[in-house]
């Protein structure tokens, strides 16, 4: 396997695996969990930016970084945003 995609895979499995814990254990979970995968969007999004246009040695890991902040937002916000929808 690619360096470049254990990257991903690595920055996409921890943050996923910890939200789909947190969402387990019922609605404060599920609320818990949309707020750490928000912060962690905007994270790794800035820092992968800086990382990317700054750090040459490490730009590999600022662009997996980057991917990993928009497939964050795409899949795991939008399972968030469903689950709050139901949750009265």
């Amino acid at each position: 396997m690619k360096p470049f995609v254990q990257k991903l895979l690595w920055m996409l499995g921890v943050p996923l695996s910890i939200a789909l814990v947190m969402a387990l254990s019922g609605d404060e979970g599920i609320l818990g969990a949309g707020l750490l995968l928000m912060f962690v969007v905007a994270a790794y999004f800035v820092v992968g930016v800086l990382l990317a246009v700054f750090s040459r040695p490490n730009a590999e890991a600022g662009k997996a970084l980057v991917l990993a902040a928009g497939i964050i937002m795409l899949v795991g916000l939008s399972t968030c945003g469903l689950i709050l929808a139901g949750v009265h």
